[in-house]
C-alpha cells in the first residue's frame, strides 16, 4: 500500500466515523456501552469505537448523552458529504497515478486537492471532539483525553510491526 493509498484511507476513515457516529448515537436512546452506539449490529469503526469507550468512561449523564448526540448529528450532513468528496478525490488521484502514461502536473494537482480534503477532515474530527469535551466537566474531558491518549499510543506501537 503507497502513502497516498494510506492517506486518502486515514482522512475517509475519520470523516466516516464522525459521520457514524453521530448517526449511530442519534439513533440510539441507549445508554453507551454493549448496546450503544455501534454496539451490537451496528458497524463501529475505530474512531467510534474509541470514542465510544472513553465516552463510557466517563459516567455521561442523560443531559451530556443528549446534548452529545445533538452535536453529532448536526455535523453527520456535513460529515458525509466531506466522505464523498474524499472518496471521489481519492479515486481521482488513484486513476490519474495509475493511468499507462500519467501526468505529472495532473497527479500532483490531485494530490494537492487530497490533502486539502484530509486536512478539512482533520479539523472537522477535531472540531467534533472539542465540541464533545464542552459538554463535559474538566474531570471527564481529562479522563477522555486520557483513554484517546493511550489508545493512539497502543496504535502507534503496533504500526511499527508491519
Amino acid at each position: 500500500m503507497n502513502r497516498i493509498t494510506k492517506r486518502t484511507g486515514s482522512a475517509l476513515l475519520v470523516v466516516a466515523l464522525v459521520a457514524g457516529l453521530g448517526a449511530a448515537l442519534a439513533a440510539s436512546a441507549q445508554p453507551f456501552g454493549p448496546g450503544g452506539p455501534g454496539g451490537p449490529g451496528g458497524q463501529a469503526g475505530p474512531f467510534l469505537r474509541a470514542l465510544r469507550g472513553g465516552l463510557a468512561t466517563v459516567d455521561l449523564s442523560d443531559e451530556q448523552k443528549d446534548k452529545i448526540r445533538g452535536i453529532l448529528e448536526a455535523k453527520k450532513e456535513a460529515g458525509a458529504a466531506l466522505a464523498q468528496k474524499l472518496r471521489t478525490d481519492g479515486k481521482v488521484l488513484r486513476d490519474l497515478a495509475n493511468a499507462a502514461t500519467p501526468d505529472p502536473t495532473a497527479v500532483g494537482k490531485a494530490f494537492l486537492t487530497l490533502k486539502e480534503d484530509r486536512e478539512a477532515a482533520k479539523r472537522m474530527a477535531e472540531g467534533v471532539l472539542a465540541d464533545v469535551k464542552a459538554v463535559l466537566t474538566a474531570e471527564q474531558a481529562t479522563k477522555l483525553d486520557g483513554y484517546l491518549a493511550a489508545l493512539k499510543q497502543m496504535r502507534r506501537g503496533r504500526a511499527g510491526r508491519g
